[in-house]
């Protein structure tokens, strides 16, 4: 069975290999105030860093300024440049550097034996930065030792800007498309209510074996004997005596029925 020891020893060696391969994944160039002479613009950025240093050589004319620029592999990102003393060692206070924008431009700040030797400082975004040595009031820089580390923070990500864009885009329209199909769902299963309008196609329909009933006429019915009045016409009456009644206006009569003849006989008919 493994023991603790054993574990805590394998882990530690795999953090040590892991670091390796991050520090080797990252490109490394070192240059030195004295033996290095026109490093101007050099590239720095998240995969690429430098080391300035200095041994207490001499520093000729033209070479006493190191410049960089911050660069990746799209032109359109953005870097702002960031130096980190790693020591600085000054028993005379000889020495003086100054970070600028520009050669003989204006100083953003100042590094030397009682100041600013531990403190991180970065560049304006997306600008050169420049290393100036110089001597302080003619001393010996002999005994000077320092070491800089030069990086590059990535300020502006032009790539990740344009993926955030299309995303949002993509996710706009599949939003939309989602809600439009959510809604139109629910508005397909909703019942129709029973105000809705039919077609005319809809009311000339008649379901099957269903026939359409109608309201029986009403008919007038003739009594079946011959007792409705009629109106008779108002003719005078004529009587035995000579008299004439004269006619009545306005008077319904029911008429008579006269009696009909006595069928002939025998003896009738052949006489």
């Amino acid at each position: 069975m493994i023991s603790t020891k054993a574990i805590h020893s394998i882990l530690l060696i795999a953090v040590v290999c892991f670091c390796q391969v991050l520090v080797e994944g990252i490109d490394t160039v070192s240059y030195e105030f004295g033996d290095d002479c026109s490093v101007s613009f050099e590239e720095v950025n998240e995969d690429r860093q430098i080391y300035v240093e200095y041994n207490g050589k001499k520093v000729g004319f033209l070479c006493d300024y190191f410049s960089f620029e911050g660069q990746g592999k799209e032109i359109l990102d953005e870097y702002e440049v960031c130096v980190t003393p790693i020591y600085f060692q000054d028993p005379d206070c000889a020495v003086r550097l100054d970070y600028q924008t520009s050669y003989g431009g204006k100083t953003l700040q100042s590094v030397t034996c009682d100041k600013n030797y531990n403190t991180k400082y970065c560049g304006p975004r997306d600008d050169f930065f420049y290393i100036n040595f110089e001597k302080r009031d003619s001393k010996s820089t002999s005994n000077a030792r320092f070491k800089l580390l030069v990086t590059a923070n990535k300020v502006f990500d032009y790539g990740g800007l344009v993926g955030a864009i299309i995303g949002g885009v993509i996710g706009g329209i599949v939003l939309i498309t989602v809600v439009t199909g959510v809604v139109c769902f629910f508005v397909c299963r909703r019942k129709p209510t029973q105000g809705r309008v039919l077609n005319p196609s809809q009311t000339n329909q008649t379901p099957m074996g269903v026939q359409p009933t109608y309201p029986l006429a009403a008919y007038p019915t003739q009594p079946l004997t011959n007792t409705t009045p009629f109106p008779t016409a108002n003719y005078a009456t004529q009587y035995s005596s000579g008299f004439t009644q004269p006619p009545q206006a306005g008077v319904w009569q029911q008429e008579e029925k006269q009696a009909s003849a006595p069928p002939l006989s025998y003896s009738d008919v052949t006489n």
